[in-house]
């Protein structure tokens, strides 16, 4: 959910905390700092349940997860193809032209991602997490596919981009 947290991912992950715990799955959750105090107590009442207000390094967190499930903003997809994890976005409603539906459309489109529209998210989310976790030929498809949009070495071809306009 970013620096800040996003809410729907906030709330579909509390509503899902059972059905996470009853699976006896390890989740590292990044709720963002506006609501980190409303849920840091669940680590206390659930196993195998980390709770952070934010992920300083992110690359540790993504070699530990199976299954990542993020909003589509433009870095957070970068830095999942380059990660090659399954994942589950949630695209937030409320940005500038829908960007980041048409980000997720972008991979989805290609079999790199999965969607969870943010209205459905509540009802849907944790449970479909739990079957991609189930799915290991969906999870690696997923890897294979989500790699392909990975742009290696983007800092340098920005700056040589740069430099051609500044000359």
């Amino acid at each position: 959910g970013g620096s800040l947290g996003a809410k729907t991912i906030n709330e579909s992950v509390q509503a899902g905390l059972q059905k996470l715990e009853n699976a006896n799955i390890q989740l590292i959750w990044q709720t963002g700092k506006g609501y980190f105090d409303k849920v840091k107590s669940f680590a206390n009442i659930h196993k195998g349940l980390i709770i952070k207000d934010f992920i300083y390094e992110m690359n540790l967190a993504y070699a530990c997860a199976d299954v990542v499930i993020s909003r589509a903003g433009a870095l957070s997809i970068s830095e999942l193809c380059l990660a090659e994890k399954p994942t589950i976005l949630v695209p937030s409603p409320n940005v500038a032209e829908d960007h980041q539906t048409k980000n997720a459309l972008a991979l989805t489109s290609q079999n790199a991602a999965l969607l969870v529209k943010d209205i459905e998210a509540k009802n849907t989310l944790i449970d479909n997490a739990l079957a991609l976790l189930q799915d290991e030929a969906q999870q690696q498809k997923l890897k294979q596919n989500i790699k392909t949009f990975a742009q290696l070495n983007a800092d340098e071809t920005i700056v040589k981009e740069i430099l051609k306009l500044v000359k």
